[in-house]
């Protein structure tokens, strides 16, 4: 029996821990992002999926689901696809406009525009192995949004969100959580560090609980209640805002590209 695939058709689709509305919400689906079907409650509530793009588990409701045929799936995990690097960006899917945040997929979307929607798409849009500006300018487009626990968007965004989010638009692939991120690349000294690195935080009992991406001498832009610009010292972060030291420094990495 062939496995059953779903595609996000939403701005932004919840992912929940558990099946339940109640669940708290672990992470989000972005337009025309893949997932594969594990499990469908008895009810026909709930379904329990892993997101293709980092193979991470969750809970989305049935009437969300949208299956998309094998064939599409198997085309769609070989091929690279563009996504948005405008702000906002608007679609017209049959006679509505979807609303997409940047960092979106767009699966084939050249292929079902015509010359004008072609040009606009083209403008907004980019394969990420080719997108040659450096990170910091997607990063920067998200100054000022707000934190949101399990977010990947313009509309609200988590800090392991926002650095697997902006990373992925420049064909880096990144796992979902900072525990998990933070073992991707090389490690590099405080001194060496350069901006486009990830610098990663932990708590009391030394777990990875926080990530941000250097921006400057002395500087990361991270989503810690919205997302902005921080110090960056050796012992962490520390929040003018708030005047006082908000996060304890664990080490940098660095993911090997050419603009970092």
């Amino acid at each position: 029996m062939k496995p059953t695939f779903g595609l996000c058709i939403y701005s932004t689709l919840a992912v929940r821990g558990e099946a339940a509305h109640s669940s708290e919400m672990t992470t989000q689906l972005l337009y025309g992002e893949l997932y594969k079907v594990l499990s469908i409650d008895e009810k026909k509530e709930w379904i329990h999926i892993k997101m293709i793009k980092d193979n991470y588990e969750g809970w989305i409701t049935y009437g969300q689901h949208n299956e998309v045929a094998p064939e599409y799936a198997e085309r769609y995990i070989k091929e690279e696809h563009p996504v948005v690097t405008r702000l906002i960006y608007p679609i017209f899917d049959n006679q509505k406009t979807i609303h997409l945040s940047v960092g979106s997929t767009l699966p084939f979307h050249y292929e079902k525009c015509n010359s004008m929607q072609l040009k606009y798409a083209q403008l907004h849009s980019v394969m990420p192995s080719k997108n040659e500006d450096h990170p910091l300018s997607t990063a920067e487009k998200y100054m000022g949004v707000p934190y949101l626990w399990g977010g990947r968007s313009i509309f609200g965004i988590d800090c392991s969100g926002f650095a697997q989010t902006v990373m992925g638009a420049h064909g880096i692939t990144l796992p979902r959580d900072a525990y998990q991120q933070a073992e991707i690349g090389t490690k590099v000294s405080f001194a060496d560090a350069k901006p486009g690195d990830l610098a990663y935080f932990h708590n009391e009992k030394g777990r990875i609980t926080h990530v941000g991406i250097i921006s400057g001498e002395g500087k990361i832009i991270h989503s810690s209640h919205f997302v902005r610009e921080d110090i960056l010292n050796t012992k962490g972060i520390f929040s003018n805002r708030e005047g006082k030291q908000t996060h304890e420094l664990s080490h940098i990495m660095r993911i090997s590209k050419k603009f970092i």
